[in-house]
């Protein structure tokens, strides 16, 4: 009997030892089909006129992850995630999304390790699962990301919170730690936010050091960006718009290729005097999305608007740059875990001979865990 008693505390020794970690993940995929259109006069394009329609399988950033946390006495807590990228299309990312360590108590929360920003988080207007920019409001949030950083959480006081981030310049360039023969691309991020009572307000920024050049080609300028997102979300009911600035952290090959869902690489629209395709710009956008609770349906909308760019360098708007989208579609939950998705989309750049138009439906299946 005391040997059975032995072994059965033995065989828990392992199970008690890992009670703080936890297992956790969506799977989630779709069918997707899109078509994209491009005027005759777009410079470069490698769809001319009408391209096929593409119908494929795609991933909608599936993910897996092991997160922990250990009670170090004196309300103090150590913190740790290892974040997963997964696809059902194969191959993934290990800790290729939110992975750090940390401490965690009354003072807040400090980490460090590879961590979205502030903007990156910002994501309750983009509430869509998607591969293609037109079903979802990726062009509007394209400038969320992870970086591997620094990054200290206060606690929250009556509703408010807010936070600061910092990228160090050999790992914001990594390729250039033991020669720093280039001028640093540190970045600062940071972020303020309210939550009350269903309403919320949330304000994103970030600054990259030297990222890009004056009209010389020599001196380095901040690139920066700026979100300003307000709404309710409470009793069913969701409705938020949100404003972005950026500037020097786009050029007009980047942004075209956002908008073609990666169809058009490289190329600028055209304008006069001929643009380059590196050229930084500044930019202005708007978004709305309103959603509602029937039961197990949610149906949503979302619209999107990018004013025309300029360059940072000066000169006039560049035409053709200004964009409009329109996102519809319905979540359906069949549990707590697991959901339908509809979804279909229409986002067009320019008009005439100069148009990028891209257009797209989804259907998907989401399951949490």
């Amino acid at each position: 009997m005391k040997k059975s008693l032995i072994a059965l505390s033995l065989a828990a020794l392992p199970v008690a030892a890992m009670a703080d970690v936890t297992l956790y993940g969506q799977i989630k995929a779709g069918v997707e089909i899109s078509k994209v259109k491009t005027g005759s006069k777009v410079a470069g394009a490698q769809v001319s006129g009408s391209s096929k329609t593409a119908t494929e399988i795609v991933d909608l950033d599936s993910r897996i992850g092991f997160k922990g946390h250990e009670h170090l006495g004196s309300n103090l807590n150590a913190i740790w995630q290892v974040e997963n990228s997964v696809s059902v299309a194969g191959g993934g990312e290990w800790a290729g999304r939110d992975s750090f360590i940390g401490l965690e108590g009354g003072f807040g929360k400090f980490r460090a390790g590879k961590l979205s920003t502030q903007i990156k988080e910002m994501d309750t207007l983009d509430a869509w699962e998607y591969n293609n920019n037109a079903l979802g409001l990726g062009v509007f949030t394209r400038h969320g990301s992870r970086e591997v950083s620094a990054r200290y959480d206060t606690p929250v006081f009556g509703g408010f919170s807010a936070n600061v981030q910092y990228v160090p310049r050999d790992n914001a360039n990594p390729a250039d730690k033991y020669t720093h023969a280039q001028k640093s691309r540190e970045a600062y991020y940071g972020g303020l936010n309210y939550d009350n009572a269903g309403f919320f307000a949330q304000y994103g920024t970030g600054f990259k050091k030297n990222a890009y050049t004056n009209n010389a080609g020599t001196d380095g300028k901040y690139g920066q960006i700026h979100r300003l997102d307000v709404g309710y979300d409470a009793n069913n009911l969701f409705a938020g718009i949100g404003a972005q600035y950026a500037k020097g952290v786009d050029t007009e090959g980047s942004y075209m290729e956002a908008l073609s869902n990666g169809a058009l690489q490289n190329v600028t629209p055209p304008n006069a005097p001929a643009p380059t395709a590196s050229q930084a710009l500044k930019t202005t956008e708007v978004a709305a999305t309103a959603a509602y609770r029937f039961g197990n349906v949610t149906p949503r909308i979302s619209y999107a608007h990018g004013f025309e760019a300029k360059p940072v360098s000066g000169g006039d708007k560049l035409k053709n740059t200004k964009y409009d989208q329109v996102v519809l579609g319905a979540d359906y939950d069949f549990s707590k875990r697991t959901s339908a998705v509809i979804s279909a989309g229409w986002l067009r750049a320019g008009k005439g001979d100069m148009k990028v138009e891209n257009t797209a439906g989804l259907v998907g299946l989401r399951h949490k865990f």
